[in-house]
């Protein structure tokens, strides 16, 4: 059964969008931040038992930022614990994300380690 966030998971949303620039009901004040791809691939040899190289994640929870009136929003993945944030700035960007990772039964992340931008979410869909 899904878990809904906790105010500690809002509060750490809340200062992660305030890190970016945006605002709830606002457009973001600063663009994305370059996305440099990750220095290692996917899977690596001698990986976590997850699979999942460092810098990745399976997310808890996914959350879109859409600015009405803009095209600009903000794909969310909480890695259990802080924000990993990608910039949405094309409609059918969010159209996708709500079709694919909001269906699956589990979303693995991986991130840049400098900025913090998400770089990857694989979305699972069990049959």
């Amino acid at each position: 059964m899904a878990k809904e966030p906790g105010p500690d998971v809002i509060q750490k949303l809340e200062q992660a969008t305030a890190g970016r620039g945006g605002a709830h009901g606002t457009t973001p004040g600063v663009a994305a931040p370059p996305v440099r791809p990750l220095k290692q691939p996917t899977v690596v040899a001698g990986a976590p038992a997850s699979g999942l190289p460092p810098g990745g994640a399976t997310a808890s929870y996914l959350l879109v930022d859409h600015y009405f009136g803009g095209s600009a929003g903000t794909f969310w993945a909480y890695d259990g614990s802080q924000w990993h944030p990608a910039g949405t700035n094309q409609p059918a960007d969010e159209q996708g994300i709500a079709q694919v990772a909001f269906a699956s039964n589990r979303v693995d992340i991986n991130w840049d380690d400098s900025s913090n931008a998400l770089t990857l979410a694989r979305c699972w869909k069990y049959l």
